[in-house]
């Protein structure tokens, strides 16, 4: 079964410049200690799938199998990826790949014979995006049809979703922060040891822009202000141009506790921040400001915006439930908004429910009723908020396996008047990291990697009757 090691450079980035020496050095290694053939591609010149695979077809041309090398995958380990080829050779797979690993730590083998499926594929399933991981999405289109093997990590490392792949500023700090460890079971090692290495930059941020809720819970984790107060254009794009110059990319959800649509500067904010293509930016709306001008222009935004999202927060559609749930009966306001809005053509646009007891035993009607709108549902868990309100939770997704809080490792929550507390849970201000309009964005943020080591390990009263470190953002 005659082998060639293709190396792709084809998915260019700013980022995996910085580490091209040591991936090179690796694929060296890997070519000496294998004795095979090394053939660098790029391939820039190909934008869709299936003349990407035509053209890796014919430059596989006249050997059995490749293994598939991606450039911005500096964590590659030698050792690992030799088991891997073992694998694929011993059990003459199709497609052969690493389960249970960091991305970036093994590539993956695939037979050249593959390439006479996966090009059709590649022309009906144009729904697929062209990226770096375009094979291994497209075998798991039609799995039954491939013979795969999978090298499973003696580590299970899945709980920490760590990515080494050089494609972001966030990704090039882990990496950098690994880099020099000589094997994989070093960085498992490390990665269990020292948690502040793998917290890197915030890529969730949610920001109040009001100070009031108008669809009031009668259970609440946060009070309304006495006089609406609301954050300037100004105000807004000094903080946005902070998160920009730390993190580079990020989702940034606006609406936390708090109506961003009672903001007379909403449809700016959402102007400004949508220009800047490396942030998705998610609008967050209990839907009673919805009417049909506010509509319209969210409407507008989001066919000009591929990157902007709306999600519309409702946790009942009958009146019953609604009225457990919330201080004034809205309902009807907020179904004929929401009506409104889903039958013009919307996209990017998500119905999210709180589950809770006062809705579980009408949660089929729930899903029932948004069935003719098309429209996804993003179900939540309820938050007691550290027990500082009444528990209305049903039952317990909680994993078995702790690896510290994402919130604290991934997430900033920041106020209308850009106070930044240790997580969007700390609902009292207990724990205050600083005002990203008075301190610096990176000084707030390593402020609270103390407090993510003491929550790794256990070690924080603050979380202690916290349930929610397990939630992902992204």
């Amino acid at each position: 079964m005659d082998f060639l090691i293709l190396v792709d450079n084809t998915f260019q980035n700013s980022y995996k410049d910085t580490f091209l020496d040591i991936i090179n050095n690796k694929i060296k290694v890997l070519s000496d200690k294998l004795e095979l053939k090394v053939i660098v591609i790029d391939s820039e010149d190909y934008t869709d799938a299936h003349s990407y695979l035509n053209y890796l077809y014919t430059v596989s041309e006249g050997f059995d199998n490749i293994l598939y090398i991606t450039t911005d995958s500096p964590m590659l380990d030698v050792r690992e990826t030799v088991k891997l080829v073992n694998l694929h050779k011993n059990n003459m797979a199709y497609y052969t790949y690493g389960e249970n690993y960091p991305k970036g730590i093994v590539p993956v083998a695939i037979r050249v014979a593959s390439f006479e499926r996966l090009i059709p594929l590649a022309k009906d399933k144009k729904d697929i995006s062209f990226n770096r991981d375009i094979i291994h999405n497209l075998i798991f289109v039609d799995p039954n049809f491939f013979e795969i093997e999978i090298l499973i990590s003696e580590y299970d490392m899945r709980y920490f979703r760590l990515e080494f792949i050089s494609n972001s500023k966030r990704n090039n700090i882990l990496i950098n922060n690994f880099i020099e460890l000589k094997n994989y079971e070093s960085v498992v090692k490390s990665i269990k040891e020292n948690p502040t290495l793998r917290r890197t930059l915030p890529s969730y941020i949610e920001i109040d822009i009001t100070n009031i809720q108008n669809a009031l819970y009668k259970v609440r984790a946060v009070e309304n202000a006495t006089t609406l107060e609301f954050m300037d254009l100004s105000t807004f794009k000094k903080i946005y141009k902070n998160i920009i110059d730390f993190s580079d990319d990020f989702h940034l959800s606006i609406g936390g506790f708090y109506e961003p649509l009672l903001n007379e500067n909403i449809f700016e904010i959402l102007e400004f921040a949508l220009e800047y293509k490396k942030s998705n930016i998610y609008l967050e709306t209990n839907g009673l400001c919805l009417n049909e001008d506010t509509a319209k222009k969210l409407l507008d935004i989001q066919k000009r915006f591929s990157n902007f999202f709306v999600l519309i927060h409702l946790d009942a559609v009958d009146s019953v439930s609604y009225n457990n749930i919330y201080q004034d009966d809205n309902l009807s306001v907020i179904l004929s908004n929401i009506d409104y809005y889903l039958l013009r053509g919307t996209k990017n646009t998500y119905m999210q429910i709180v589950k809770q007891k006062y809705n579980f035993d009408t949660l089929k009607d729930y899903y029932a009723y948004f069935d003719k709108y098309k429209v996804p549902i993003i179900m939540q868990k309820y938050s007691s908020f550290r027990d500082t309100i009444e528990n209305n939770k049903v039952g317990d997704m909680k994993p078995l396996v702790s690896v510290g809080c994402h919130h604290l490792a991934r997430d900033l929550y920041i106020d209308m008047f850009g106070v930044v507390p240790i997580c969007k849970y700390d609902n009292k201000k207990e724990i205050i990291l600083g005002n990203i309009l008075e301190n610096e964005l990176s000084s707030i943020w390593d402020k609270g990697s103390d407090y993510y080591k003491d929550n790794t390990f256990s070690k924080l009263e603050f979380c202690k009757k916290c349930d929610d470190w397990y939630l992902y953002n992204f």
